[in-house]
């Protein structure tokens, strides 16, 4: 546990040092001149409360997590999203972060965050217990590992539910010769075909883009939207920019509206 607050960096003896000090002041402002029973219990609570707001990141001691929150916070829709997708339960009910702390290795990079191994556990505990507070602000739309547990047709039932609460007309079209459309969804002028794609392995590829793409002009929907439960590759990200196809993960159905509005 000490090690969590940093307690044997010298950054977190200059803190510890300063607090001590406020200490004394306000002993001597009290005009104590000993430390009686009644002032050490408040001593200990408050050494407790700067234990607390320590955790939470509220107090700089270490000089780190202040700068953490913000860095976490700045780029808290990508994470939580990344969180949804990475995080899976699996068939025996337990949660597996492997490639989540792949992820955050990836956006140490990118935000060129520069840690001393000490310092990188604490950074991806930090942001892990962040971030999962934000994806568990809202109800729990991960699916499960084990592939009994839910089928494709199940998904797309689960994706068109996700969008009524939104305030869409859904239709599962559940056609063998609907040409890649698995929900027709309608909303004010906007008419939305949306593939549903549920995997349990690799990221979805380039194939979910571009059927996506011919059931849209197929339906003469206005926009084309592929949907999962993973991420997807580099390559399926670049071609869906290029055919303005929307990819999403099935959490994010809720704000499909004005995702949509945002990039006419």
């Amino acid at each position: 546990m000490l090690w969590g607050f940093g307690i044997f960096r010298p950054s977190t003896w200059v803190s510890l040092t300063k607090y001590a000090i406020v200490f004394i002041v306000a002993m001597n402002l009290a005009r104590l001149e000993r430390l009686t029973g009644r002032a050490a219990a408040i001593a200990a609570v408050g050494l407790a409360l700067v234990i607390l707001l320590t955790w939470l990141g509220i107090l700089p001691l270490g000089g780190d997590k202040p700068e953490w929150r913000r860095l976490i916070r700045r780029h808290s829709r990508a994470l939580t999203k990344r969180y949804r997708q990475l995080v899976r339960v699996n068939a025996y009910g337990a949660e597996e972060f492997d490639k989540w702390h792949d992820e955050l290795v990836r956006f140490r990079e990118a935000v060129k965050l520069n840690l001393d191994e000490e310092a990188i556990p604490r950074f991806d505990a930090f942001a892990t217990r962040m971030v999962k507070a934000w994806a568990a602000a809202e109800p729990d739309t991960r699916i499960p590992e084990a592939m009994d547990e839910i089928t494709p047709e199940d998904y797309e039932h689960l994706c068109a539910d996700l969008l009524r609460k939104a305030g869409w007309e859904a239709e599962v079209t559940g056609q063998s010769g609907d040409q890649g459309v698995d929900i027709l969804a309608r909303r004010d002028d906007m008419v939305v075909a949306l593939q549903c794609k549920l995997y349990f392995g690799n990221p979805v590829g380039n194939k979910a883009v571009q059927e996506a793409h011919a059931a849209a002009g197929f339906s003469d929907s206005d926009y084309a939207v592929v949907v999962s439960n993973r991420d997807f590759t580099k390559a399926a990200e670049q071609l869906a920019r290029k055919l303005g196809v929307l990819l999403l993960h099935h959490s994010e159905l809720e704000d499909l509206k004005e995702m949509l509005e945002e990039g006419r």
